[in-house]
């Protein structure tokens, strides 16, 4: 993967991520954070990913998709982070559990709270966070992938 930079956009395979904060820019990055959801999607259509350490799927479900859209596109950097989705839902660790926080969370019986290395966006953030709900059925529980932001370090 190539990434190429300049003052006001960050260059990655055919998309342009704006850095700005402007609202403007935010729905720029929605727009690019929808359409690598859609590419993924289209190459996965069982909409699940196997996670090495849960060993179990995560599963790609609209509301989560939908969240991931809300946070990331607030930074360019978690913008990036939804590139290497795949790698994310494959290779994120537990880290830990929370309830879920809010009325959109409630669907969830719990969170779990995961993070992942991903050394190809180095420079710009140490560690992706990602949030996996899991439904409340009992004997078919299923992990949903909910939301992603990058982490960078604190300095």
């Amino acid at each position: 993967m190539i990434i190429k930079e300049d003052a006001d956009n960050i260059y990655i395979e055919d998309y342009i991520i704006p850095k700005g904060r402007e609202k403007i820019y935010i729905k720029e990055r929605e727009c690019v954070i929808w359409s690598i959801l859609s590419k993924w999607l289209s190459q996965n259509p069982l909409k699940r990913k196997t996670n090495v350490e849960l060993n179990d799927y995560i599963y790609l479900r609209f509301d989560g998709m939908q969240e991931t859209v809300n946070k990331a596109a607030r930074n360019y950097k978690s913008t990036m982070a939804v590139f290497q989705l795949d790698f994310i839902l494959a290779n994120a660790t537990k880290v830990g559990t929370d309830k879920p926080q809010s009325k959109r969370q409630e669907k969830f019986s719990e969170m779990i709270i995961m993070n992942v290395i991903t050394p190809i966006f180095f420079p710009y953030f140490d560690k992706v966070k990602m949030l996996v709900g899991v439904t409340k059925q009992k004997k078919s529980a299923k992990k949903i992938q909910y939301s992603i932001t990058a982490i960078e370090s604190e300095k």
